[in-house]
C-alpha cells in the first residue's frame, strides 16, 4: 500500500475541517445565537459556522447541508459576496465528505468566483487549495500542483503563517508521490515549524503524520514510528476520529514493513471499525488493503480476495483512481496465489493501463516546469526588491550631488550679481539722459489720452442705460410671473374646495365602513391639485425673493414650542410609513424673535424631502441646538435633518440647492420632483443671513444642516403663532390606506377570472398606476409593481401576457427592465409597452432599440392605451396559432426572436431525447429545461398556444406520424416507441390530431408510396 493514498487523505482533511476545530458543545451555543440573530451578514456567518460544526462533529450531514443552503439564500438576498463564497465552500465540503467529487468541484468553483468578486484574498487561497484537493484525489496531479502553488503565493503575500504551513504540507505530499523524499521532508518540516508557532496542533499532527509516511517509504522505519506516535498522541488528546483512523492505518503499514504482521492486522482492524460507520471511504480502503496484504503474506488468498473486491467497489463508485490501482494489484496477487491465472492476468492488465494514465512522463515534466516557474517568479520578486534598493541609493546620491551643485551655483550667482550691480550703476547715468528726452514726447501724448478718456466716459453712460433697461425688463418678467402665479392659485383654490366638499359628502354615503372607489379617485385628484398649489406657492415665494418683496416679519415666541408643533405635524405620516421619527430639542423654553412662516417653510421642506427619500421602516431625525454668540443678544440656531435614504451622490452635493436641479436616481426616488423646494430653502436661509449645506451621513442617508442667527425676546412680547403646513402630508397617508383596503378585492377579482390575459403594470407613481389599472382591469387580470426591480421578479414568477412599464423609475428603469425581460428565455416572449414623459424622437428610438414592442408618451389617451394593449395581445394570440401549426421538429424555420428560437430548440431537443420514456411528463420536462412548472406552462402557452402536456403529446404524435410515414414499424411498435403504453389511447389521440386512425394513416402513406 502506497503512502500517497494516506498523504492525500491527510491534506484533504486539513482543508475541509481545519476551520472547525471546536468542541461539539459549540453547536448548542451557535444555535442559541442564531435564534436571536437578524437576517444580515452576521446570520450568514453563523449559519456557515454551524454547518461546519454539524459536518465535523456529527453524522447529521443533512442538517449541515440545510444550514449551508439557508446561508447561501440569505447571502444572495442581501448581496453578501463573501458569505456566498463561504456558503458554496460549505456545500463543497459537504459533498466531499460524501465522496461526491463532481458536485464538490462545482461548488468550490462557484466559491472561487464569488471570493474573486469580493476581493477576499483569504477565501481565494482556500478555494485554490480545495480545488487542488479534488484534482489530487482524482489523479490529476498537474492541475492539483498548479492550484497549490497559486494558494501558496496568496498566503505569502498575506503573510499568513498558518495557511503557508498547510500548503507546505500539501506540497510535501506531492513531492512524496514523486519519490522526492528529501524535498518532501523539507516542506513538511517547514509546515511543522509554522503550524507550531501559531499553536495549530491538529494540523501539526497531520504534518507529523506525513513525515512518518515519508520516512516509511524511505525505509527508515524507526524514525517513521517516532513521528507517527507523536501524531497519534495529539489525535488522542483532541479526540479527532479521522486523525485516529489515519494513525492506526499508518502504524499498521509500518508494522507490515517490519514484518510484524499480527500487529499490523490489529491496527488496520481498529481503523476499519472507526472508518466504516463514519463513511471515511479513503481510510476504509487503506484498512482493507492493509488487512488484505497481511492475509496474502499468510497465504490466505481466499480471505483476502473479498477485502480487495470491497475496496475496488468503493474506489470505483467514488472515482478514486489510486485506490483502484492498489486494489487491482492486490487482486492480481491473490488470484495468482490461488492459481487463477486468467483472472490474475486480467487484473494485471487493468492495473498497467491505469498506472500508465496516471504516472506518465508528461505529468512529471509539467510538475517540474510549474515548480521552476514558481521559483523563477520568486527570484524575480527578490530582484525587483534589490533594484528598488539600488534605485533608492542612487536617488540619495543624486540628491547629495544636486545639493552640492546648488551651493556652487548660489556662490556663482552672488559673484555675478555683484558685478552686474557695478555695470548697472554705469548704465543708470546713460538712462537718465534718455528719460529727459522722452518726457518731452509724453507731454504730447497726454493730449491724446484726454480725448480717449472722454470717449470711454460716453461708452460707460450707454452701458449704464442698457443695464437699467435690463433691470426694468427683469422687473417686468418678475411681475408677470407673480401675476400669473396668482392667477393659477384662484382656480386651484376653487378646485380644492370643491374636492374637499365632495370628499365630505362621500364619507357620509354608504357603505359606512369601507371607502368607496369614487372617494379614492377624488382623493387622488385632491392630492395632486394640492401638490400643484404647493409648487405655485413656492414659485411665488421665489419670485418675491428676487423682486425684494419678501421680507422677514419676526415676532417673539417660544422657538421650542414652534419646533414641537412642526415635528408633531409629521408624526402621523411617520407612523403610517413605519418610519422612526426622532426630534431632539432643548427641554427648556427658548424665547426669540423669529418669522414663523419662513422658518416653517425652511424646515417643512427639509422634512418633506427626508420623508420622500426614506424607505418605509427607515429613520429620520430632527435635531435643534442653540449657541450664544453675544450674551444677552444674538444667538445661533443650528437645525439638522437626517434620513436613512440612498444619500446624495458626491458630485451633486454642491448642486442640490440650485433652482430646478434634479439629481440622478441615486438620490431621487420620486420622479415628480421639480428642484424648487431646496432652492427656496437656500433663498430663505440667505434672507435670514444664515447658511445651509448638505452632506452624506457616515452611516447612511443624507443630512441637511441649517444655521441661522436669532435675537432673544422678552417674555412680555410673546405672541401666539400657527403653522400653515401642507395638508397633503396626512392626505397621503389616508390615500395610501385606501389602496391597502381596496387591494385585496382586486386580488380576489384576479383569482376568480383566470381566463383573462394577465397584464403587469410597473410604475412608481401610485396614482398613475391606479389610473392605468382602472381602464384595463375589466378586460384583463392586472398585476402591479412599484419599481423595475420588483417588476422583473414578478415577470419571472408570474409570466404575464403583457408588461406596461414606466421609463423612469428607482432601482431599475424601464430600459433595463425591458432588456432583462427580452434576454431571459423565461420572459423573452412577453410584449412590453414603455410609458414616458420624454417625447423626443431620440428617447423613443432608444426605447424601441431595447426590444420594446410599443412606446407611449405622457399624457396619453386611455383609449389609445387600451387599443394598443388589445392589438399586442391579439397579435400574440395569432402568432401562437401559427407557431402551434408550424412547430414540427425544425424550430429554426419559425420567425421568432433569437431567445425564443433557442428556447424552442431546447424544448424540442429535451422532448425528443425522452420520447420513448412513458414516465416523462410535465414535472420531468420542467426539471430538465430548468424552469418551474408554472413558468414552463406560461412560456409554452404564450409561444405555441399549447399547455405543457399538450405540447408533449403533440410532439409524440408528430414523431409517430413521421415514423409511420417512414414505415419504421407497425402501429403498436410506433406507439411504444414514442412513449404510449396504451394502444387504444394512442389511437384516440392520433385521430384527434390528424383526423384519421393510425392504421388508416399508415395505409394512406403506403398507397402514396406505391403511386
Amino acid at each position: 500500500m502506497k503512502a500517497v493514498i494516506l498523504s492525500c487523505l491527510i491534506c484533504c482533511w486539513l482543508v475541509v475541517c481545519l476551520p472547525v476545530f471546536a468542541q461539539p458543545g459549540k453547536i448548542d451555543s451557535l444555535e442559541k445565537v442564531l435564534a436571536t440573530t437578524r437576517p444580515d451578514t452576521n446570520r450568514v456567518i453563523i449559519l456557515n459556522k454551524l454547518s461546519g460544526q454539524y459536518r465535523s462533529w456529527t453524522s447529521n450531514l443533512d442538517q449541515s447541508k440545510a444550514l449551508a443552503l439557508e446561508g447561501l439564500q440569505l447571502a444572495k438576498k442581501i448581496n453578501f459576496l463573501q458569505g456566498i463564497g463561504t456558503s458554496y465552500t460549505c456545500l463543497g465540503n459537504y459533498y466531499y465528505k460524501l465522496n461526491q467529487t463532481q458536485p464538490a468541484l462545482n461548488n468550490f468553483r462557484k466559491a472561487l468566483h464569488y471570493y474573486n468578486q469580493a476581493h477576499d484574498e483569504k477565501g481565494i487561497g482556500v478555494s485554490y487549495s480545495n480545488l487542488a484537493m479534488i484534482y489530487e484525489d482524482t489523479g490529476n496531479y498537474t492541475q492539483a500542483l498548479e492550484f497549490y502553488l497559486k494558494s501558496l503565493k496568496i498566503a505569502e503575500a498575506r503573510n499568513d503563517p498558518e495557511a503557508q504551513g498547510l500548503i507546505y504540507s500539501y506540497l510535501g505530499v506531492m513531492l512524496q508521490n514523486q519519490k522526492k523524499y528529501k524535498q518532501s521532508l523539507g516542506y513538511n518540516f517547514k509546515a511543522i515549524k509554522l503550524l507550531g508557532a501559531v499553536n495549530n496542533l491538529p494540523s501539526k499532527a497531520y504534518a507529523l503524520n506525513c513525515i512518518g509516511n515519508t520516512y516509511r517509504e524511505w525505509h527508515q522505519y524507526q524514525q517513521a514510528v517516532n513521528y507517527l506516535q507523536q501524531a497519534q498522541e495529539i489525535f488522542d488528546t483532541f479526540k479527532i476520529a479521522r486523525g485516529q483512523v489515519g494513525s492506526y492505518n499508518n502504524l499498521g503499514l509500518v508494522n507490515y514493513s517490519l514484518k510484524q504482521y499480527d500487529q499490523a492486522y490489529a491496527y488496520h482492524q481498529k481503523a476499519l471499525a472507526i472508518s466504516e460507520p463514519n463513511q471515511f471511504n479513503n481510510s476504509t480502503i487503506v484498512a482493507l488493503h492493509g488487512m488484505g496484504a497481511v492475509l496474502l503474506q499468510k497465504k490466505q488468498a481466499n480471505a483476502a480476495i473479498p477485502l480487495y473486491q470491497k475496496s475496488l467497489k468503493i474506489a470505483s463508485e467514488h472515482h478514486l483512481v489510486l485506490d483502484k490501482l492498489d486494489a487491482y494489484k492486490g487482486l492480481t496477487e491473490a488470484y495468482a496465489q490461488n492459481q487463477n491465472y486468467a483472472a490474475a492476468f486480467a487484473m494485471q492488465t487493468k492495473a498497467s493501463a491505469l498506472k500508465d494514465s496516471i504516472f506518465n512522463d508528461q505529468n512529471t515534466h509539467e510538475i517540474a516546469q510549474l515548480q521552476a516557474n514558481y521559483q523563477v517568479e520568486k527570484k524575480q520578486a527578490e530582484i525587483e526588491l534589490l533594484k528598488k534598493d539600488q534605485q533608492r541609493e542612487d536617488l540619495i546620491r543624486n540628491i547629495s550631488l544636486a545639493g552640492l551643485l546648488a551651493a556652487l551655483l548660489f556662490g556663482a550667482l552672488l559673484y555675478s550679481r555683484q558685478r552686474l550691480k557695478i555695470k548697472q550703476d554705469k548704465l543708470l547715468v546713460a538712462k537718465s539722459k534718455e528719460l529727459a528726452s522722452k518726457n518731452k514726447e509724453l507731454a504730447g501724448k497726454n493730449a491724446q489720452l484726454e480725448a480717449l478718456a472722454q470717449v470711454l466716459e460716453l461708452q460707460a453712460q450707454e452701458l449704464e442705460q442698457q443695464t437699467l433697461k435690463l433691470q426694468e425688463l427683469d422687473q417686468v418678467k418678475s411681475t408677470f410671473f407673480a401675476n400669473i402665479s396668482h392667477e393659477f392659485r384662484t382656480p386651484l383654490t376653487i378646485i380644492l374646495g370643491s374636492l374637499s366638499d365632495k370628499i365630505v359628502q362621500l364619507r357620509h354615503q354608504p357603505p359606512p365602513v369601507n371607502l368607496t372607489l369614487e372617494e379614492k379617485e377624488v382623493r387622488a385628484i385632491h392630492r395632486n391639485a394640492q401638490r400643484l398649489l404647493e409648487l405655485i406657492n413656492q414659485l411665488l415665494d421665489l419670485s418675491k425673493l428676487e423682486s425684494g418683496q419678501l421680507t422677514l416679519q419676526p415676532q417673539a415666541g417660544d422657538l421650542m414650542q414652534f419646533f414641537r408643533m412642526l415635528a408633531g405635524s409629521f408624526s402621523s405620516l411617520a407612523e403610517f410609513r413605519r418610519i422612526k421619527f426622532d426630534f431632539i430639542l432643548p427641554e427648556t423654553p427658548a424665547f426669540f424673535r423669529f418669522d414663523a412662516d419662513k422658518l416653517e417653510k425652511i424646515f417643512s421642506n427639509l422634512l418633506s424631502n427626508a420623508f420622500k427619500f426614506s424607505p418605509d421602516g427607515g429613520e429620520i431625525q430632527l435635531k435643534v441646538e442653540l449657541f450664544a454668540v453675544v450674551p444677552g443678544g444674538e444667538w445661533l440656531i443650528r437645525g439638522l435633518v437626517q434620513d436613512t435614504g440612498p444619500g446624495i451622490a458626491p458630485e451633486q452635493l454642491d448642486k442640490v440647492f440650485e433652482r430646478f436641479y434634479q439629481g440622478s436616481q441615486k438620490y431621487t426616488s420620486d420622479q415628480q420632483g421639480t428642484g424648487i423646494g431646496l432652492a427656496l430653502v437656500k433663498e430663505l436661509v440667505a434672507l435670514h443671513g444664515g447658511k445651509v449645506w448638505a452632506e452624506n451621513s457616515p452611516a447612511a442617508g443624507a443630512r441637511f444642516i441649517v444655521q441661522l442667527p436669532l435675537l432673544e425676546a422678552p417674555v412680555q412680547e410673546l405672541a401666539p403663532f400657527s403653522l400653515n403646513l401642507a395638508p397633503e402630508l396626512n392626505l397621503a397617508a389616508a390615500s395610501a390606506k385606501i389602496e391597502i383596503d381596496i387591494a385585496p378585492e382586486l386580488a380576489a377579482a384576479a383569482v376568480t377570472q383566470p381566463e383573462k390575459p394577465v397584464l403587469l403594470i410597473v410604475e412608481d407613481n401610485l396614482d398613475l398606476r391606479s389610473y392605468i389599472r382602472k381602464h384595463l382591469e375589466n378586460a384583463y387580470t392586472v398585476l402591479e409593481s412599484e419599481n423595475g426591480s420588483l417588476g422583473l421578479q414578478k415577470a419571472v414568477s408570474q409570466v404575464p401576457d403583457l408588461i406596461i412599464s414606466d421609463l423612469m423609475m428607482p432601482e431599475m428603469d424601464g430600459m433595463a427592465l425591458c432588456h432583462h425581460v427580452k434576454t431571459d428565455e423565461r420572459t423573452s416572449h412577453i410584449p412590453v409597452i414603455l410609458l414616458t414623459a420624454l417625447a423626443t424622437p431620440e428617447s423613443k428610438l432608444q426605447g424601441l432599440e431595447t426590444g420594446a414592442d410599443d412606446y407611449l408618451t405622457k399624457p396619453f389617451n386611455p383609449q389609445e392605451l387600451q387599443i394598443r394593449v388589445r392589438n399586442l395581445v391579439e397579435s400574440r394570440r395569432k402568432l401562437r396559432e401559427r407557431f402551434g401549426k408550424e412547430i414540427w421538429v425544425k424550430p429554426q424555420e419559425i420567425t421568432v426572436s433569437s431567445v425564443d428560437e433557442k428556447f424552442l430548440e431546447k424544448a424540442i431537443k429535451v422532448v425528443e431525447e425522452n420520447l420513448s420514456d412513458s414516465d416523462f411528463g410535465a414535472e420531468e420536462f420542467s426539471r430538465e429545461i430548468g424552469m418551474s412548472r408554472m413558468q414552463l406552462h406560461r412560456k409554452l402557452t404564450a409561444l405555441t398556444g399549447q399547455s405543457t402536456s399538450d405540447f408533449l403529446r403533440s410532439m409524440r404524435l408528430k414523431r409517430a406520424a413521421q415514423l409511420l410515414q417512414a414505415r419504421a414499424g407497425n402501429v403498436s411498435e410506433v406507439a411504444f416507441e414514442v412513449g404510449f403504453n396504451s394502444l387504444s389511447y394512442f389511437s384516440k389521440c392520433f385521430k384527434e390530431q390528424f383526423q384519421v386512425q393510425p392504421n388508416e394513416y399508415l395505409a394512406q402513406q403506403e398507397k402514396s408510396a406505391l403511386a
